[in-house]
């Protein structure tokens, strides 16, 4: 199976068993049942290196162990991002902290490790706010001239400061404050290892734990965090790893 960088892999399988879990690039991606077997989405990064990768699957029964080991092969090939260079004021330059970078990626890693074993959203995603892209996933960002030293984990949408943000589909609320980087923002979870990300926002509208439907309001745009002026970034990730939010909007992923 051929899959794009920044994108997803529907995984199907076939088979009786209690449970199932997938295990690609050392990540573990948990199965959900379905009637004939159990199926899952892989997230492939924007930065994963191409060519063939083994996926292997593992059934097990109520007690936990194995009662069938199956293979698979992804093929990541490239989806040929575009770099960017960003310019930051010397006070922003200062959120470029690695040490604010992995306080970051520890808060939202422990938000990312639970695993809600269903499906929450339904349909295609919505925008979580009107308007055009201004900065797409997958780009390579340059900061101040400097070498490309990151990419683009979202999609931007360069809308006013106090703009009403909603979610872009149904789940629940698991992280709603402030990050480094990212500044203000709300994490929602649609099950299945599927989350999306709302940030630079001014303010939030909802708490943790708090169920939400596709276009619940969830707070306000802003310019909070390493930002160079009021914008939504807005993401979608499975099981930690960030994939390119607009293919969501085009049909209904799952099984």
């Amino acid at each position: 199976m051929e899959v794009s960088q920044g994108s997803v892999a529907v995984l199907r399988v076939r088979g009786a068993a209690a449970s199932a879990v997938a295990t690609f690039e050392g990540r573990e991606y948990p199965l959900l049942p379905k009637p004939d077997g159990f199926w899952g989405i892989i997230g492939v990064a924007a930065d994963s290196a191409l060519g063939a990768y083994p996926v292997a699957i593992v059934l097990r029964d109520a007690s936990g162990q194995s009662v069938a080991e199956l293979a698979a092969t992804l093929v990541v090939v490239d989806a040929a991002y575009p770099v960017e260079q960003v310019y930051l004021q010397p006070e922003q330059s200062a959120l470029l902290d690695p040490a604010l970078a992995e306080q970051e990626a520890a808060t939202r890693a422990a938000v990312f490790a639970a695993f809600t074993p269903e499906r929450l959203w339904s349909g295609p995603f919505l925008f979580p706010v009107a308007g055009s892209i201004s900065s797409s996933y997958g780009i390579g960002r340059s900061y101040n001239d400097g070498p490309v030293t990151s990419f683009h984990h979202g999609a931007d949408f360069p809308v006013d400061e106090e703009t009403p943000v909603a979610a872009a589909n149904s789940g629940r609320v698991a992280f709603a404050g402030e990050l480094p980087i990212r500044g203000v923002s709300v994490i929602i979870d649609h099950g299945a290892g599927v989350f999306s990300g709302y940030h630079h926002l001014s303010r939030v509208a909802v708490q943790q734990g708090q169920a939400v439907a596709a276009g619940d309001l969830i707070g306000y745009s802003g310019a909070s965090g390493l930002a160079t002026g009021p914008h939504l970034h807005w993401e979608i990730i499975v099981r930690g790893v960030e994939v390119d939010p607009v293919l969501w909007t085009y049909s209904e992923i799952g099984p």
